[in-house]
Order: C-alpha cells, then sequence, then structure tokens
C-alpha cells in the first residue's frame, strides 16, 4: 500500500514539475519586447495584446515560414492550454471572480507567447531577405 501511494504521489509530482516547467518555458518567450514587425503584419499594438487576438495572431504565423534557428515552438500546445483555459472562464469565471482574474491573465500571456513567436518568424524572414538583397 505505501509504495503504491509514494508511486501515485511521485508520478503526480512529476507531471506537476513537468508543466510548471513548460509553462516556465513558453512564458519566458512571451516575455520578450516584440518588434514593430508584428504591428505592421497584423495591425495589433504589442503592447495592448488582448485574448481575442490570439486567433489572429496564430492563424498569420501558421502562414508565415519557420524561422531557420526555431526548433521547439509550443504554439500548438499553447494554444490547447488557451482553449482549456477560455473553457475554465465561462464556466467558473461567472461565479468566482479570482478565478475569472486568473484566467484573463493567462489568455492575455497565450497572446503574447504566440505574438512572439509570430514576431520572431517575420524577423527571421525579414533578416533572410536582407541577406538575399546583399548576395
Amino acid at each position: 500500500m505505501i509504495a503504491a501511494f509514494i508511486l501515485v504521489f511521485s508520478t503526480f509530482a512529476l507531471a506537476r514539475f513537468g508543466i510548471c516547467q513548460w509553462r516556465a518555458m513558453w512564458l519566458t518567450v512571451a516575455a520578450r519586447p516584440l518588434s514593430d514587425c508584428l504591428q505592421a503584419a497584423t495591425g495589433l499594438d504589442g503592447r495592448a495584446l488582448r485574448p481575442e487576438d490570439f486567433y489572429l495572431i496564430t492563424k498569420t504565423s501558421h502562414y508565415v515560414s519557420r524561422a531557420p534557428h526555431e526548433r521547439n515552438v509550443w504554439l500548438r500546445e499553447v494554444g490547447v492550454y488557451f482553449r482549456v483555459v477560455s473553457a475554465i472562464k465561462q464556466i467558473a469565471g461567472n461565479h468566482i471572480p479570482g478565478i475569472a482574474q486568473w484566467a484573463q491573465s493567462e489568455l492575455v500571456s497565450c497572446a503574447k507567447y504566440a505574438a512572439a513567436v509570430l514576431d520572431q518568424r517575420l524577423n527571421a524572414n525579414l533578416a533572410f531577405a536582407a541577406e538575399l538583397n546583399r548576395s
């Protein structure tokens, strides 16, 4: 019985650590300052992103080719997280204001991450085009 408890507790702790580590990685990317390329491409102000902008940014990001040094972009996973948090906000947000505030900040963070990925892709494409013009 004790072995089963240790196994369950260890599995739960490992899963929680993995989720926190994943979240910390994409929040670090979301905290990066954005360039003016994002506003030129989408018409959105990078300093005033809203959760509603997430879908426009991800849709635009799919049309821009990936940056050469882009390795593990968590855009799809962050999109799943965005939908889960949106559902939590819709279900419990009206009844519990604390959850609504938490969900709002998480949704904005998701939009900022998507904007940072798009900004990185746009800048990489501009740098590649400038390099081609020099050659």
